[in-house]
């Protein structure tokens, strides 16, 4: 069944299980809805700039295959379009804004090759659309090597547009900061990087355990309600939770998801509606007992 939440216009699946990114179609074997998408991620590091430098090539054959696949599923597809998400994350241990300055030229041949998936979508007479989420999470100062500068991160991501803009100005950008129930949400605000940059508002969005689902729930939407008013698209990139609070002990996560999209839901009495959102699944916390059955038509 295709997945319809009365205010999410397209409902995308991330699913991972020890590194290995699902297909769309065993997705669709696994759980009882049909994805319009999914996502993928890439990481501006020495390896792939190395990949690069041998082959001219940024995309490495994990990319591909997920590309691969994902086109493969379109062109099977009744559906007109898909959307793909590629998350961009300067991860190289040092100074990763300075190396992904020092390596535009990466970038700019990313953007070519995202266009080409593109090219290759619509000779099928198809539409696949992308987003660039890029230097995601950057307002959480525990979590990525890049995150915590907002100055620095608002540079790069300017410099990061422009390069797409230049290649590929059909790909649009998200600005994608976390919302927890930990992190101060009013702080969100010190990285925008202007209106002119940025496409799509979204943000990664997860519960972790019971004991945050209030405060979680309450920063997500005073967050929304503030990115409203900007006049773009919203969506949310990435949403997951559980009702256990450690490695140990996650579970619930049918319980914590049906919770998390009524609140989402709920949203649309106020006007705010999404582009897309993702769920995301994996083996370690947000995918542990989902099974998504409380999505099935009654």
């Amino acid at each position: 069944m295709d997945v319809h939440i009365q205010n999410i216009a397209r409902v995308l699946v991330f699913r991972a299980v020890n590194g290995r990114i699902f297909t769309l179609g065993e997705i669709e074997k696994d759980y009882p809805i049909v994805p319009a998408g999914t996502l993928d991620y890439y990481g501006v590091v020495d390896e792939n700039v190395e990949h690069f430098r041998q082959t001219g090539r940024a995309l490495n054959d994990g990319h591909r295959e997920v590309l691969d696949r994902l086109l493969d599923a379109l062109r099977a597809s009744p559906a007109a379009s898909m959307l793909f998400e590629l998350v961009v994350e300067p991860i190289e241990k040092k100074q990763p804004y300075r190396f992904v300055a020092a390596n535009m030229a990466l970038m700019e041949r990313l953007a070519v090759e995202l266009t080409e998936y593109q090219n290759q979508a619509r000779a099928s007479g198809k539409r696949l659309d992308m987003l660039v989420r890029y230097a995601s999470e950057m307002n959480d100062a525990g979590g990525s090597v890049y995150a915590g500068h907002p100055v620095r991160f608002k540079k790069s991501f300017i410099e990061v547009r422009r390069a797409f803009r230049k290649r590929a100005p059909q790909i649009r950008f998200t600005f994608s900061p976390a919302l927890r129930a930990d992190l101060n949400d009013a702080k969100i605000a010190q990285y925008w990087p202007g209106d002119r940059y940025v496409d799509v508002i979204g943000a990664t969005w997860y519960v972790h355990g019971e004991n945050q689902r209030v405060k979680g729930m309450a920063n997500m939407r005073s967050y929304f309600q503030r990115a409203v008013r900007v006049g773009k698209p919203l969506a949310i990139d990435e949403f997951g939770g559980a009702l256990g609070e450690s490695q140990s002990d996650y579970h619930g996560n049918d319980i914590m998801l049906e919770s998390m999209l009524r609140e989402i839901e709920m949203l649309a009495d106020t006007g705010i509606t999404f582009a897309f959102g993702t769920i995301f699944l994996d083996d370690q916390k947000y995918g542990v007992d989902a099974t998504l059955d409380f999505l099935k038509p009654a």
